[in-house]
Protein backbone atom coordinates (compact mmCIF):
# COMPACT_ATOMS: atom_id res chain seq x y z
CA UNK A 1 0.00 0.00 0.00
CA UNK A 2 1.96 2.98 -1.29
CA UNK A 3 1.21 6.61 -1.81
CA UNK A 4 -1.84 7.17 -4.07
CA UNK A 5 -1.07 8.28 -7.61
CA UNK A 6 -0.79 12.06 -7.87
CA UNK A 7 -0.35 12.51 -4.13
CA UNK A 8 2.80 14.45 -3.19
CA UNK A 9 3.58 12.14 -0.28
CA UNK A 10 3.63 12.83 3.43
CA UNK A 11 6.03 15.77 3.23
CA UNK A 12 5.20 17.12 -0.21
CA UNK A 13 7.53 19.22 -2.27
CA UNK A 14 8.87 22.29 -0.52
CA UNK A 15 10.52 25.41 -1.94
CA UNK A 16 13.67 25.63 0.15
CA UNK A 17 14.23 29.26 -0.91
CA UNK A 18 10.86 30.38 0.45
CA UNK A 19 11.30 28.60 3.80
CA UNK A 20 14.08 30.89 5.10
CA UNK A 21 12.11 33.92 3.87
CA UNK A 22 9.15 32.70 5.92
CA UNK A 23 11.32 32.07 8.97
CA UNK A 24 12.93 35.52 8.69
CA UNK A 25 9.56 37.28 8.50
CA UNK A 26 8.14 35.24 11.40
CA UNK A 27 11.25 35.97 13.48
CA UNK A 28 11.15 39.66 12.62
CA UNK A 29 7.47 39.88 13.52
CA UNK A 30 8.11 38.27 16.91
CA UNK A 31 11.14 40.52 17.46
CA UNK A 32 9.14 43.61 16.47
CA UNK A 33 6.33 42.79 18.88
CA UNK A 34 8.78 41.86 21.64
CA UNK A 35 10.82 45.05 21.39
CA UNK A 36 7.76 47.25 21.29
CA UNK A 37 6.19 45.33 24.16
CA UNK A 38 9.32 45.84 26.27
CA UNK A 39 9.14 49.57 25.55
CA UNK A 40 5.41 49.74 26.32
CA UNK A 41 4.88 51.05 22.80
CA UNK A 42 2.21 50.13 20.30
CA UNK A 43 3.22 48.67 16.94
CA UNK A 44 2.33 50.51 13.78
CA UNK A 45 -0.81 48.74 12.60
CA UNK A 46 0.18 48.95 8.95
CA UNK A 47 3.63 47.43 9.54
CA UNK A 48 2.13 44.63 11.59
CA UNK A 49 -0.51 44.03 8.90
CA UNK A 50 2.18 43.79 6.20
CA UNK A 51 4.23 41.38 8.31
CA UNK A 52 1.25 39.14 9.10
CA UNK A 53 0.08 39.10 5.47
CA UNK A 54 3.63 38.29 4.34
CA UNK A 55 3.79 35.40 6.83
CA UNK A 56 0.49 34.04 5.54
CA UNK A 57 1.53 34.48 1.92
CA UNK A 58 4.92 32.86 2.39
CA UNK A 59 3.40 29.99 4.36
CA UNK A 60 1.20 29.39 1.32
CA UNK A 61 4.04 29.79 -1.20
CA UNK A 62 6.35 27.30 0.52
CA UNK A 63 4.54 24.39 -1.16
CA UNK A 64 5.67 23.97 -4.76
CA UNK A 65 2.23 22.62 -5.68
CA UNK A 66 0.36 25.73 -4.49
CA UNK A 67 -1.61 26.98 -7.53
CA UNK A 68 -0.98 30.72 -7.16
CA UNK A 69 2.45 30.62 -5.50
CA UNK A 70 4.16 32.71 -8.21
CA UNK A 71 1.59 35.48 -7.77
CA UNK A 72 2.01 35.37 -4.00
CA UNK A 73 5.80 35.49 -4.25
CA UNK A 74 5.53 38.32 -6.78
CA UNK A 75 3.39 40.27 -4.30
CA UNK A 76 5.51 39.49 -1.23
CA UNK A 77 8.87 40.46 -2.74
CA UNK A 78 8.24 44.18 -3.44
CA UNK A 79 6.08 44.69 -0.37
CA UNK A 80 8.73 43.19 1.90
CA UNK A 81 11.42 45.14 0.06
CA UNK A 82 9.61 48.41 0.63
CA UNK A 83 8.94 47.62 4.30
CA UNK A 84 12.58 46.61 4.72
CA UNK A 85 13.73 49.93 3.30
CA UNK A 86 11.32 51.87 5.52
CA UNK A 87 12.51 49.99 8.61
CA UNK A 88 16.18 49.70 7.63
CA UNK A 89 17.41 51.20 10.91
CA UNK A 90 15.46 48.80 13.11
CA UNK A 91 14.10 45.49 11.75
CA UNK A 92 14.63 46.17 8.07
CA UNK A 93 17.71 44.15 7.17
CA UNK A 94 16.17 40.69 7.73
CA UNK A 95 13.05 41.83 5.90
CA UNK A 96 15.18 42.92 2.93
CA UNK A 97 16.89 39.54 2.97
CA UNK A 98 13.46 37.86 2.97
CA UNK A 99 12.48 39.99 -0.04
CA UNK A 100 15.61 38.86 -1.90
CA UNK A 101 14.82 35.23 -1.06
CA UNK A 102 11.30 35.76 -2.44
CA UNK A 103 12.78 37.05 -5.69
CA UNK A 104 15.07 34.00 -5.92
CA UNK A 105 12.14 31.65 -5.23
CA UNK A 106 10.06 33.48 -7.85
CA UNK A 107 12.83 33.30 -10.44
CA UNK A 108 13.23 29.58 -9.82
CA UNK A 109 9.46 29.09 -10.11
CA UNK A 110 9.44 30.87 -13.47
CA UNK A 111 12.41 28.87 -14.74
CA UNK A 112 10.71 25.62 -13.68
CA UNK A 113 7.58 26.70 -15.53
CA UNK A 114 9.44 27.52 -18.75
CA UNK A 115 11.47 24.29 -18.55
CA UNK A 116 8.27 22.27 -18.18
CA UNK A 117 6.66 23.96 -21.22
Amino acid sequence: MGVPRGHPGPVGRIDWWAVPALLLVVGDTVLYLGVLGAQDARPAWWALAVLVLAVLGLAYAVRLAAPRRRAVLAACAPVLGLLGLLAIFSIGLPILLAAVLCVVALARAWSRRSAAA
